[in-house]
This record gives C-alpha cells, structure tokens and sequence, in this order.
C-alpha cells in the first residue's frame, strides 16, 4: 500500500490501474461477494420478506433439509438428469467436432447448424419443443402414428418427462461442447496422427492412443461445465412441467425457486441454495482431482 502513496513513476501507475479497476471492483462486491455473503447470513435465520424482519434460528434451516423427502426426491431427479445428459452430450459434442475439424463449405454449415441452438432462449426453444412432444397434438406422436407405433406421454409421463428434459437441453447445449473438443482437436500437432500412421495405425487406434489422450484437459473443462448446467436446469421444468407429473421432474432449483416465491420460504431456500453450492463446488473440486491424479499416473 506504501507504493501508492509515494511520487515515484511507479506508484503513479499502481495507483493509475488501481482506481482505473476500482470501479470493476465496487461492482464485482456489490453484485457478487455481498449477495452470497448475504445469502450465507440469511440461511441462518427466520426471514419475513413482506415484513423485512428476520430471527436468527441457527443451523434449523439445515436441520430441516436433512429431514426433507422433496428435497431429497428432487436431488434424486437432479442426478438422473445428470446421468443422462453429460455423458450424452460429451460424446455428441466429441463426434459433431471431428466431424467438422476438417476445414470446408459442409463443416461450416454443419457448425452453424450445431451452434445455432446455444444462440436460442430457453424459453422459446422450450416452448417449441414442448408443442412437438405434446401428447395430443404434437409431431411427434403424429410421427409415431403414421409408422403404426403407439401414442407417448412424453411430458405427461412420469417415466419419459425427464428424459425429454434431458433431450431438450442436449440440443441446446452441445454446440458448446463442440467447440470445446473442436479447440481442443485443433491443437493436437498433426505430426502425432501422421507418426502413428506410418507405424501402421488404424482409425481406432489414433481415437483410442492420440486423441482421447491428448484431449484430457478438454473433457474436464467440458464435464465441469456439464455438470455445473445440469444441477442447474430450471427453465425447461417450469415452463414445461412444473415438477410434474407427481414430482418426476422436481429439480433442486426449481424446488429452491418454487419454496422462495410460491410459499415464500426464504430462509430455508437461501440454506438449500448454500447445500447446492456447496455440492457443486465439492463435484467440480473432485472431477478436478481424478483428472489430476490421472495426469501424474
């Protein structure tokens, strides 16, 4: 600190950058270190929103989430969205960018193609896909019927809604994943496939031994995200099925959202909104750590 109160050229500049990013730092505690702090503080309490008063009740908030079946139930349904949809869309996201690795008029399509739902709002593109999965009047089922299948649920199913969900935001999200592997396949040195090609190897063994290899650091970058937007889905549950049908699709978000603006539970949503960051800090920190481990062997 001495530095910027001297006269020297040096604290010139130190105190030319630091009020240069004081700014950007008033808003970055304001907008994001305050809230979670308030957040913190207000999961150990008895918050009345209408009122604005509010009781310190200790760890109660916690207490009642280890007791909490709805809560246990959603995070159930949070890990099977999960299972469905990151391993799904790591590899689609891995198969669409080799297929346009190679540079080309089809490969550029095709990328714009793929990205052109990431660009979409959630919303809208839950919308549409919910009038084609419409039980009644849906594509789909008009799909199905021409070929002699039966009729589906789908969202009306307590047993497809999820996968449906899941379905929903592959679409939406692999674009993303796509770059990422495509960046990462771009930057394997070429020399690596046409050595191995010279000893002989096959499609397979340059995937297997050069690619899926090389490729480490990307499918961490790409799980962490995954997972990350996965414990995260919300926007497709509410406008699509509300949790329903009898709580198929009852994701913790949309829980935590449903108990702080439909029953107007803040207190305990703030203390489930802590657990989750809590949970997904400690997944992102293990995937982290597997792969590290996996580097050093």
């Amino acid at each position: 600190m001495t530095v910027l109160f001297s006269n020297s050229r040096n604290a010139q500049r130190y105190r030319a950058a630091f009020f240069l990013s004081l700014p950007a730092l008033i808003g970055l505690f304001l907008f994001h270190y305050w809230p979670i702090a308030d957040t913190v503080r207000l999961s150990f309490t008895d918050y009345k929103v209408f009122t604005g008063e509010f009781t310190f009740t200790g760890l109660k908030n916690y207490d009642l989430a280890l007791k909490d079946q709805l809560l246990l139930l959603s995070l159930k349904n949070t890990a099977v969205f999960f299972l469905i949809k990151v391993p799904l869309q790591m590899a689609l996201g891995l198969m669409l960018a080799m297929l346009v690795a190679k540079p080309g008029r089809d490969s550029t399509l095709l990328r714009t193609l793929v990205l052109f739902p990431a660009v979409t709002s959630m919303v809208v593109a839950s919308i549409v896909w919910g009038m084609m999965f419409h039980s009644d009047i849906g594509i789909v089922n008009s799909l199905l019927e021409s070929f002699g299948l039966p009729q589906q649920g789908f969202l009306r199913d307590r047993h497809q809604a999820l996968p449906v969900l899941a379905a929903i935001t592959i679409w939406k999200d692999v674009g993303l994943s796509m770059i990422f592997y495509l960046a990462g396949l771009l930057a394997i040195p070429g020399e690596y496939y046409e050595a191995a090609r010279i000893d002989g190897a096959g499609r397979w063994q340059l995937f297997r031994n050069i690619t899926l290899p090389l490729l480490n650091r990307t499918h961490v970058f790409v799980l962490v995200t995954s997972t990350i937007a996965a414990f995260k889905i919300f926007v497709p549950v509410e406008v699509l099925t509300d949790g329903g049908p009898s709580n198929a699709t009852r994701v913790i978000v949309h829980y935590i959202f449903h108990l702080a603006f439909r029953f107007n539970r803040f207190s305990y949503a703030t203390a489930l909104s802590v657990i989750l960051a809590v949970l997904l800090i400690a997944i992102s920190v293990l995937q982290l750590r597997i792969t590290r481990d996996e580097d050093d062997d």
